[in-house]
């Protein structure tokens, strides 16, 4: 007994005993940047106990000074690894409607070694940066270099404006501007002071980083004071433009809301600030404790009921635990799950609904065999890629939520946040997390969703019912093992039924079935990833619009229509197109183009159906419509009034990929609709019934 007594007592001691993990990598920067002439200077202090190496920073950050361990030092530069890209990094996410993560790799820049036994390093620092150039919101994701001018200054992690070593750091940043700026990088504010002489603030960001972000602008500042439920007090903020002003209480309104839902749905909010930040160019990027949305974004209406509680979100998913990404990015489309397609929960079964169906019509736009399984997707970059990693990965949660339960769900995603915050994550470390709230095995969920790329199709072969008995013959493409919901339809009701598939042909049994039962649908609902038969499902533009080789034919010989239909073909598709053709293709998918009288007179001639009724009598300046021809064979019509009323759709029409039919007036969508579904419905049949046996033959004796 005192020999058990003794190892108990000094279990604990052990423990506490046990050596702590060794301190992160720290960074001090001390920044002083001037908007109007563009200048930057920085000093940068490097510490970390396990020896520094060397370093990157970007190529027109010029050294002026640098100390090792307190001595002066020249640089050395790397010579084998001068001007390639670094280690990859992650990214701003690019919030909805543009959609968007971890766009690619750092910039190049430089290598510097350092002599063994680097544990301090301070280095000066200074540039140059370019202006602040005027994008499109594609032109952003590709926009890596720190740029500056007096409405607004962003440096991007990616440009290398601060020192790195390739490691998680924990990061202190003093920043300096001159008076009528402001500005921020992602973390806690520790003081901030705004005079005649100018703007300082002190940030401080004690977890593991990845990167860093500067944001500066001429701002007027809010905030408010939130209280959580836990105790915890958040500041939340907006670092607005002055013709933005009149938007700060909403969003103040909103940003609160998010995070105290968030908090309370899976764990303390892990920063004490929140902010809500505008950009003179189109951005819509997520950083820890802030985002970064472009004037024309945070004006839309729609943003704080969608977008901004992504963001927010965020802050647990990306930002709060990192994917792992060399193992997939989870993140993405967790976020849509608990953010986007939660909200259309709120607003009521059918919103959600049509969210799930439209998941799958953009899945029927990709064709077989070309999508990528979840674990090998890490950012936005086509339609394909986001309709695997937004939507695939937002209906596997849908799914594993139906397969273990909304409790055991809850408790996978506080279990994952508490054993994860601000570490990296992958999907298997998700799979242990709901595996262990939910006491029971997913190896086989993850491994098909996940591990696998493609969807089954389903297909109900028969329905026949005997007695009350009814027995269902279904198939499928793949070997899926499914829980696959059916609805029974009776004359008066329906009734819900979950059977179980494995294999390719499943024979189910069900008993208690009332003799008037008429029919039997397919998951009515649309709550498992599979292939829809495209007969079934409306014609939507994005069919077209993610379409491998999609060729673009003009129905007019005027050069001004044909290069505005390329100019247009070249904003829409997801593969550009080489040229305009003059005849219309023997295969592939089709995007005609042109201007009225000619539209309707290559429909007629093709043989294809004349104008939609959805369409016609409608007016505006440009009516857009998808269709399939009598082989199956997506293609998407647009008729102008004039050459110029194409130039107009150049910035909206690419947002619009999932509505069946659009009329502009001008630059401005002015109508829009998506034709129902069919329901995948077969009819229940009588079973033929049996025959009596004859009576057996006696063998003679």
């Amino acid at each position: 007994m005192k020999h058990w007594l003794s190892l108990l007592l000094w279990l604990p001691l052990a423990v506490l005993a046990a050596p702590a993990p060794p301190a992160l990598p720290h960074l001090d920067l001390d920044v002083q940047l001037d908007p109007a002439s563009r200048q930057f200077n920085a000093t940068a202090t490097l510490t970390d106990e396990q020896a520094l190496t060397g370093f990157r920073l970007g190529a027109e950050f010029e050294i002026t000074a640098m100390t090792v361990n307190g001595q002066s030092m020249k640089p050395v530069r790397r010579p084998t690894s001068a001007d390639v890209d670094g280690p990859p990094r992650s990214q701003p996410r690019l919030a909805a409607p543009h959609g968007g993560a971890n766009v690619g790799l750092g910039r190049p820049g430089a290598d510097f070694r350092l002599p063994a036994g680097a544990r301090r390093v301070v280095i000066a620092y200074r540039a140059t940066l370019a202006a602040t150039p005027h994008l499109d919101h594609r032109q952003v994701l590709g926009q890596r270099a720190g740029t500056a001018s007096p409405d607004g200054s962003f440096l991007p992690g990616a440009a290398g404006w601060y020192p790195e070593t390739g490691k998680l750091f924990s990061y202190r940043l003093v920043l300096r501007l001159p008076a009528g700026q402001k500005g921020l990088v992602p973390g806690n504010l520790v003081q901030e002071s705004a005079t005649a002489a100018g703007f300082r603030a002190e940030f401080e960001f004690p977890y593991p980083a990845d990167s860093i972000d500067l944001m500066a602008g001429p701002y007027t500042v809010s905030e408010r004071s939130l209280r959580l439920t836990d105790g915890g007090t958040i500041r939340v903020r907006t670092w607005f433009h002055d013709e933005l002003a009149g938007l700060a209480e909403g969003y103040l309104d909103d940003s609160a809301r998010y995070l105290e839902r968030y908090s309370k749905l899976i764990g303390a909010y892990p920063f004490d600030i929140f902010s809500v930040v505008s950009s003179p160019t189109p951005t819509g990027f997520g950083m820890p404790s802030l985002t970064y949305l472009g004037r024309e974004v945070i004006r839309l209406p729609f943003i704080r009921a969608t977008s901004l509680g992504h963001e927010v979100l965020h802050n647990w998913w990306g930002n709060g635990v990192y994917p792992d990404w060399q193992k997939g990015n989870w993140s993405e489309g967790l976020t849509t799950f608990l953010a986007d397609y939660a909200y259309k929960e709120d607003e009521g079964a059918e919103a959600a609904r049509e969210m799930r169906l439209a998941w799958l019509r953009d899945l029927a736009a990709i064709p077989a065999g070309a999508d990528i399984a979840l674990k090998d997707f890490t950012a936005r970059h086509h339609g394909i890629s986001s309709i695997v990693g937004y939507n695939k990965a937002a209906m596997v949660f849908l799914m594993l939520e139906d397969e273990i339960g909304r409790d055991a769900f809850l408790r996978g995603l506080r279990l994952l946040w508490q054993r994860k915050q601000f570490q990296t994550a992958s999907w298997s470390d998700l799979e242990v997390a709901f595996a262990t709230a939910s006491g029971q095995s997913l190896s086989v969920f993850f491994r098909q969703w996940v591990g696998r790329p493609g969807a089954p199709e389903i297909r109900l072969k028969s329905a026949e019912r005997s007695a009350n008995q009814l027995t269902v013959q279904l198939a499928q493409s793949g070997d899926h093992a499914l829980t696959l919901p059916l609805r029974l339809v009776y004359p008066e009701r329906t009734e819900m039924r979950r059977v179980r598939l494995g294999g390719r042909e499943t024979s189910v049994v069900l008993d208690g079935i009332d003799a008037t039962l008429e029919a039997v649908e397919v998951d009515p609902d649309y709550r498992l990833w599979r292939r829809i038969a495209p007969a079934l499902l409306p014609p939507i533009l994005r069919e077209v619009f993610v379409a491998l080789g999609a060729q673009v034919v003009a129905a007019d010989a005027d050069a001004a229509v044909r290069a505005a239909a390329l100019a247009l073909a070249a904003r829409v598709l997801d593969a550009k197109p080489p040229a305009v053709g003059a005849e219309w293709p023997a295969a592939g998918a089709v995007l005609l183009v042109g201007l009225d009288p000619s539209i309707d007179a290559w429909l007629a001639r093709l043989g294809l159906p004349a104008r939609p009724a959805s369409n016609r009598g409608s007016g505006g300046t440009a009516q857009v419509w998808a269709g399939r021809d009598p082989a199956g064979r997506p293609y998407v019509v647009i008729a102008a009034r004039d050459a110029a009323a194409l130039k107009a759709l150049e910035r909206g029409l690419p947002h619009y990929g999932r509505q069946s039919w659009l009329v502009f007036e001008g630059a401005r969508m002015a109508e829009k609709g998506v034709w129902p579904p069919q329901a995948e419905r077969v009819p229940v049949n009588a079973a033929p019934a049996r025959r009596a046996d004859p009576p057996a033959r006696r063998r003679p004796v």
